[in-house]
């Protein structure tokens, strides 16, 4: 269900994971949302300093060379942006959680996700 908040935001995707992308992607697409994929830290890096800014950044934690952490610092930190982040994950250890959101993200989805938790977390953090 869309609603004037949050319809056309645009997301950025940032997961080497193509599966994982091309469903995340529908999925929000169905949902009224812009999503673009990066399918690297690299890539995300160029789209930020070349292209518009995303209204939210989904960014997978774990990737080859440059990983989802390393991204989000580097947004907050270096870029000092203030858009919401979520970090993606399949790993769970105690304290990742609390490490991810002391780092600057603002939520974090564990996979595998539920579509209808993903739905409202992704809007809760644009309603903001």
């Amino acid at each position: 269900m869309t609603n004037s908040k949050t319809i056309n935001k645009y997301i950025l995707l940032v997961d080497d994971d193509a599966d994982v992308a091309q469903l995340l992607g529908f999925v929000l697409k169905r949902a009224g949302f812009d999503v673009r994929h990066a399918p690297s830290t690299k890539k995300a890096m160029d789209e930020v300093t070349t292209g518009s800014l995303p209204d939210l950044f989904i960014l997978d934690l774990w990737m080859p060379e440059l990983d989802g952490e390393y991204l989000l610092r580097w947004l907050r930190e270096e870029q000092k942006i203030d858009r919401p982040i979520m970090m993606l994950t399949g790993t769970v250890r105690p304290g990742l959680e609390e490490e991810l959101k002391a780092a600057g993200a603002d939520a974090v989805a564990h996979k595998p996700l539920d579509i209808q938790a993903l739905d409202a977390l992704v809007r809760g953090l644009l309603e903001k």
